[in-house]
Order: structure tokens, then sequence, then C-alpha cells
């Protein structure tokens, strides 16, 4: 049987982990058998080229019965198919166990595949520009602690998905996908702050609710009173209005008896036109006022809330001057 040995993987991509202690104990005869069926079943299928079905099983099979042989394969087959970065760990592993077995022969397969792989592998490098408080970064699921940032690693061909959040920020994800020998770094941008964030509690302590009770609904929102709009405008326009009808009207007041036709002066008018002058400037100063009087008296801003009694109802106005 194949001896026992230690191996170990990471791939973002997810490839097989192979991790054994040198201490478990033997498998047992049951799980040699069944990990040798599962070799021989692996090795046909990677004859007739069904690589994607051969894996899983010499997966299995080093897993209940480590072997240097079983990995090499299992390295050979991630490798056809198209699983770089899982064959290339794969078969530095076997390599090591090569050399430890003292198998010259699986050495020299295991160096000529790792010459070809090494140049075939995608890498990726996660580059984080702000490390917020509690921020977890993960590649394909697989959380990237800070010491393995920037650093380029090797992944299998495809798409990869780049993920980050923290606590009060907004998530950010994306997705790359990466071809044979390529090297690319994403970067992870500052988080935002998410909407709708949760305000730090008051000083105060709030009431409980019971349990059941439904959330109390959300107060109206104070609107703009029209009353005081309309009387804002009829005070400046009346005031508008008023100031210089009432200084035409003062200046032919003062100059009706100096006044001569022939000078053509603009204040050189009839009784008639004197009258119209005063009337409009009366009116346009009434209306200034009660515009004045309007914009103390109405609220700037009011809120019509309802409200129910034991027998009524009705609503409530607030204003807010």
């Amino acid at each position: 049987m194949r001896p026992p040995s230690t191996v170990a993987g990471l791939v973002f991509a997810g490839s097989v982990a192979i991790a054994f202690d040198a201490r478990a104990q033997s498998p047992s005869v049951s799980e040699q058998m069944l990990a040798q069926s599962l070799f021989e079943e692996g090795r046909q299928l990677m004859e007739h080229g069904k690589y994607a079905e051969a894996c899983p099983k010499l997966a299995e099979s080093q897993r209940l019965d480590p072997g240097g042989g079983t990995l090499l394969n299992l390295a050979i087959c991630h490798e056809k198919e198209g699983r770089l970065g899982s064959a290339y760990l794969d078969m530095k592993s076997a390599l090591a166990q090569a050399v430890k077995d003292g198998r010259k022969d699986r050495e020299t397969i295991a160096n000529e595949h790792l010459a070809v792989l090494g140049a075939r592998v995608p890498r990726l490098a996660v580059h984080v520009v702000r490390e917020d408080p509690g921020l977890d970064v993960k590649v394909d699921g697989t959380t990237l602690r800070k010491p393995a940032w920037d650093l380029l690693t090797v992944v299998d061909p495809g798409p990869h998905a780049i993920d980050a959040s923290a606590p009060g920020k907004a998530p950010f994800r994306q997705t790359i996908t990466l071809a044979e020998s390529e090297q690319r770094t994403v970067q992870v941008p500052p988080l935002e702050v998410a909407e709708g964030r949760a305000l730090p509690p008051s000083s105060t302590t709030a009431t409980p609710r019971a349990a059941g009770a439904s959330a109390p609904a959300p107060a109206p929102e104070m609107q703009t009173n029209p009353w005081f709009v309309a009387s804002a405008a009829a005070g400046v326009t009346g005031f508008v209005v008023a100031l210089p009808a009432g200084y035409i009207w003062l200046m032919e007041t003062l100059l009706r008896g100096t006044c001569r036709p022939e000078t053509n002066t603009l204040f050189c008018v009839s009784d008639d036109v004197r009258t119209t002058w005063l009337a409009v400037a009366a009116a346009g100063l009434g209306a200034g006022v009660l515009g004045t009087i309007g914009v103390a008296a109405f609220p700037r801003k009011i809120q019509v809330a309802p409200s129910a009694g034991r027998n009524a109802a009705g609503a409530v106005v607030i204003g807010q001057f």
C-alpha cells in the first residue's frame, strides 16, 4: 500500500485541500480497499478523458489512504481538467513526497509538469486601499487576512469573486476572469457608509415596547403655510407699490402752486390724476400693513395631525413661527 504523507495546499478557486497528519492512525483494511478501487476507477476515467469525474475519485482515494502515486495522478488530473492552480500546488506536494520516498521516476515527472505549470498558472493579488475597522476580505469565499494582502497567489483560470465588508459600511464585490498566465491585482477601494445606517443610541433610555406592539406611525412633516406665503407676498407688493405712488402724490401736492403747464413738468397734472396716485399709494400702504400683520400672525409652517378622543375625532394644528 501507499505510505502515508503530509500534504498541504490552498488555492483561491477552491482546489481540493489535501492535509494529512503523520501521527494519525493508519487506514483500516476496508479504507485501503476502497481507496484502491477509487484509484483504479479514477485512472480509467482519466484514460477516457473524463477528468471532471476522475479527479474527485482520486481525491477521495488520497483522503482515505494517502500515497505519492495517487497524489501525482491527482495533480495530473487537475492539470488536464484545466484547474492549473490546483494542479500546481498538488504537483508541488507530489514532488516533495517523491523526494521523501526516494522515487526518482515520480520526481522527474513532477519536475517536468511543474516547469510547464509555472508558466501557465494565473496569479491574483488583492490590494486594500484603506483598512476600515473590522474589514473582512474574501476571495472566492475564503478569508484573506492582512498578511496575504498584495501577495500574488496561484489560482485556477476562470472567474473569481473578491468581497470586502466592514461594520456600518456598504459591501464591495468585484468579479474578474483570469486567463492562463495572467497576473492581476484587484483594488479594494475605501468602503462607503451604508445607506440607512443606524444612528448611535441616545443618552436617554427609550421606553421598551410591549411584545407584538406595532411601531408608532411617523409624525407628519411640517408643511409651509400658504397663508404665511400670501401675507408675505401681499406685504412686499403693497410697499413696493405704495412707496413710488406716495412719492409722486407728495411731489405733485408740494409743487401744485408753482407748476406751469408750459414747462411740461412731470408733476404738473390735474386734480383727478393726483387723486388717483393718492388712492394707489393708500391701497399699497394698506396691503403692505395687512401683509406685515399676516406675517406676524400666521405661522411659517404648520402641521395638521389627526386626533381621536373617546367619543369624537378631530385634528390638531401645530404651527412653527
